[in-house]
């Protein structure tokens, strides 16, 4: 049943000048204010027709149909959650999705290219193979997220990146993870090339065979960190009291950037060890 057409229909039927439910002239009592209030809460049978329904849009998710755009940007503007839903392939690149919660969300092979998710929950959803270049995620928790040959590429990612899943390899090259929690996160083979991670939490982090060329560490947290086979050059910069322990245990390449002992070859990483 329709909450308008009815609802409509009632508020005539109360506007009439009856004395049961009249409060002054042409207007409807507290009676009526009270019974029309109950009315617009979401009770089943009063939903709006084109209001979609969350517990729909989980069995359409289910059966393998995905929201598209409009549909999505639809859902966001009417305040629903969309935690779960499948938007995997969806084409979001340009919006502005501050705050949203897209815990769970299913964003394989998403385009979310410049998207604007500043305030967003991301608590867990799978963003594998999807396009983040150049979206801002600032301040975003992405504890848990899958994020398996993801492009990141010129993001800003200041966020909390705890037990997120980055293989197979990502592409972080420029991107901005200033002061981003990355403790204990698993970075085998990242292209980090040119990333700003001044700041960051890296600690235990594992950077095995990761690309660093002109990544800016400076002041970053790396105890602990597993660095082996990771690629730098002479425009990385490291936190001052580790420069001389990585320049010991690396190796200069061919082409004239460095290559820290250990990573693919199956050799113990000697960045465990005090550096510095």
């Amino acid at each position: 049943m329709r909450a308008d057409g009815f609802a409509g229909q009632l508020i005539q039927a109360l506007s009439r000048r009856t004395p049961a439910f009249q409060s002054g002239l042409g207007k409807i009592g507290s009676f009526g204010h009270e019974i029309v209030t109950a009315l617009g809460r979401s009770g089943p049978a009063f939903l709006p027709q084109h209001e979609p329904d969350a517990s729909r849009l989980s069995e359409a998710a289910d059966v393998g149909s995905p929201m598209t755009r409009d549909e999505v940007l639809g859902a966001l503007r009417d305040g629903m959650s969309l935690v779960g839903v499948d938007l995997s392939r969806v084409d979001l690149r340009g919006a502005i999705l501050r705050g949203p919660d897209l815990s769970s969300v299913d964003l394989r092979g998403a385009i979310l290219r410049g998207v604007d998710l500043r305030g967003a929950i991301l608590l867990g959803p799978d963003l594998s193979g999807a396009d983040l270049r150049g979206a801002i995620l600032r301040g975003v928790n992405l504890h848990g997220a899958i994020l398996r040959g993801v492009d990141l590429s010129d993001a800003d990612l200041g966020a909390v990146l705890r037990d997120a899943a980055f293989r197979p390899a990502i592409r972080l090259s420029h991107t901005n993870l200033g002061g981003a929690d990355l403790l204990g996160t698993n970075l085998s083979y990242a292209n980090l090339d040119g990333a700003y991670l001044r700041g960051a939490d890296l600690s235990d982090a594992v950077l095995r065979d990761a690309y660093l060329r002109g990544a800016d560490l400076s002041g970053a947290d790396l105890s602990g960190a597993d660095l082996g086979g990771s690629r730098w050059d002479s425009r990385t910069s490291w936190p001052k009291e580790r420069v001389a322990g990585i320049r010991e245990v690396s190796d200069e390449q061919p082409d004239g950037s460095f290559r820290v002992r250990g990573g693919a070859s199956g050799e113990r990483s000697p960045t465990h060890a005090p550096v510095g």
